[in-house]
């Protein structure tokens, strides 16, 4: 067969000598850059196809641990309007985070004929609005409420409270990845109607002369009636696998 490419004779001859010497040269630097161009270019193609084929994967893990925690005799098909938007939110989650596991807990009430009912559409908001540290702190009250007591100084002249300073708090901070957050998630968490924070008793606090010079109020937070629907159908009974 003709060598119509000239390899044979590159090969063979003073032509890959120059070939080599020419490498450093403007038109193949050129044609070099173009090749890496095109490799990245092809990369940059294909990556819509691997992001597919990791989320399948990652999908399909979901789905047996989901399955495993549903008899096979309970299972059902899935309502779209509650797997569709869980699944568009589970897309680009970490699979190991816990905001994810509560979206698990969620279709796995939607696959079962006895707690489908649980499965309210609007706790797929809920959960793409809350943090890593408010979940944790919904598990919690799950299991108990928190009782809070603070202090305020009072002005006598200006009839006004200040200073406000806690002092006792059954609040489990040591499980928060941002302990000196608790009372901004306490609130956010009562603005989405999952729990409340109230006060049920207060008392003066005296100085000299039995005059007030504070105040000392005890409260608590507590779940909802929304919260612990929210929490039965979306918090695991027995923690998250990853804090």
């Amino acid at each position: 067969m003709a060598d119509i490419m000239g390899i044979g004779e590159a090969l063979n001859s003073k032509v890959a000598e120059k070939a080599y010497d020419d490498a450093g040269t403007k038109p193949a630097k050129q044609v070099g850059e173009l090749a890496e161009d095109i490799v990245k270019s092809a990369r940059l193609a294909l990556l819509p196809f691997q992001i597919l084929a990791a989320l399948q994967d990652k999908f399909e893990k979901t789905l047996e641990r989901v399955a495993s925690n549903v008899p096979q005799e309970k299972r059902i098909n899935p309502q779209l309007q509650i797997v569709g938007p869980i699944f568009e939110n589970m897309k680009y989650m970490d699979d190991n985070g816990i905001l994810y596991e509560l979206f698990e807990e969620l279709l796995a009430r939607s696959i079962d004929s006895e707690r489908i009912a649980e499965a309210h559409p609007s706790f797929i908001h809920i959960i793409s609005q809350i943090s890593h540290d408010e979940a944790i702190l919904l598990y919690e009250l799950k299991k108990n409420d928190f009782e809070v007591v603070d202090i305020m100084d009072f002005d006598r002249e200006t009839n006004f409270f200040s200073n406000r300073k806690i002092e006792k708090t059954t609040v489990p901070k040591d499980v928060l990845l941002f302990p000196d957050k608790d009372e901004m998630y306490h609130l956010h968490l009562v603005s989405l109607s999952l729990v409340s924070w109230q006060i049920f008793k207060q008392e003066p606090i005296v100085g000299i002369n039995n005059l007030q010079i504070g105040s000392r109020s005890y409260s608590k937070i507590q779940l909802t009636e929304f919260g612990k629907y929210f929490a039965k159908a979306c918090i695991p009974e027995n923690g998250f696998r990853n804090k």
